[in-house]
């Protein structure tokens, strides 16, 4: 049980980026070229996707981040409000342009990402500051790592300050550990096995290994600790008690913003009242749902669509 009074909105923070995808047979080697004719744009970003899941799933979101002049930008705004964000508060710099990840998909599924910020690297603590507005008691604040990371740390202390409810999906993960005050000022942090090896230092390998870096994680002050482990489930901490989630099997077609997907429908779950045991199978589900479907927002599932899934496994 989480003691919270959530007052049902969600203010994310991250990139908004376009993403160009390849979908190829596998994946080149360094210094090889892989032929193919499958290429399409999508909308992007970690924040952006996480924005957009937690709206699709009935959520009210604020979207607050940083878009530039380009053709690309204003695409990136228009498609993120018709998904029902409000994109009142995602700063406009004129001399500046989108984000951009350049993703190749292969048969399995499986991807590699090289992405270059743009926009979203000059979003910065003076910006928190000066909509400090936007932090609000009874809100989530749903945060990734792909922009400036002193003005991550700022929403934060600034969130905890405010009587927000602060959740870190630390994609991609810190180059250098978080500082000493971050931690029990977070709420739920979900990295993946890769990001948590990165933050703990722990080879997971299993769900053995995950549990040995959830406690890694809890004795660094985060309150609820959630490793997701891909094709093997997710592993969570809940009022000191490691809970085990069983993967699901889905037709994967294409894994990017899976993560994304499920964080988003965690915030939103939560934000709507749903317990946090509940919030996670529903994560869990829609995040293995957007395995199904092409793309980042492209692929992320229905609220009906997640449900029917769920009471399937029932």
């Amino acid at each position: 049980m989480i003691d919270f009074e959530f007052n049902g909105e969600i203010l994310c923070m991250g990139s908004i980026n376009m993403d160009l995808v390849m979908v190829m047979d596998r994946l080149p080697e360094p210094g090889e070229t892989v032929v193919t004719d499958n290429f399409n744009t999508y909308p992007g970003g970690k924040g952006g996707n996480q924005a957009v899941t937690a709206a699709v799933q009935g959520a009210k979101v604020k979207m607050f981040s940083k878009l530039g002049g380009d053709g690309f930008s204003k695409e990136l705004l228009e498609k993120m409000a018709s998904r029902g964000v409000d994109t009142s508060r995602i700063l406009i710099d004129r001399e500046k342009t989108a984000g951009i990840a350049i993703i190749r998909v292969d048969s399995k599924g499986q991807n590699s990402i090289s992405f270059t910020p743009g926009s979203n690297a000059f979003l910065t603590p003076g910006d928190v500051l000066e909509n400090s507005d936007l932090f609000v008691p009874g809100r989530i604040l749903l945060l990734t790592m792909e922009i400036n990371l002193e003005t991550i740390y700022h929403a934060i202390r600034l969130a905890g300050q405010r009587g927000m409810f602060v959740i870190v999906d630390p994609a991609p993960a810190p180059s250098r550990p978080f500082p000493a005050d971050i931690p029990p000022l977070v709420d739920v942090i979900k990295p993946n096995e890769s990001e948590a090896r990165a933050i703990t230092g722990v080879e997971i390998k299993n769900k053995a290994d995950a549990k040995v870096a959830i406690e890694r994680l809890k004795k660094m002050g985060f309150k609820l600790p959630v490793i997701t482990l891909g094709d093997k489930g997710l592993v969570a901490c809940i009022e000191d008690r490691i809970v085990e989630f069983p993967p699901l099997s889905v037709e994967c077609i294409d894994t990017t913003a899976a993560g994304d997907v499920f964080s988003g429908t965690l915030a939103a779950s939560l934000a709507q009242g749903c317990s946090i045991e509940r919030s996670l199978e529903l994560a869990n589900c829609a995040g293995a749902l957007s395995t199904t479907i092409a793309g980042a927002q492209t692929s992320i599932p229905s609220p009906e669509r997640v449900r029917q899934f769920m009471d399937k496994r029932v």
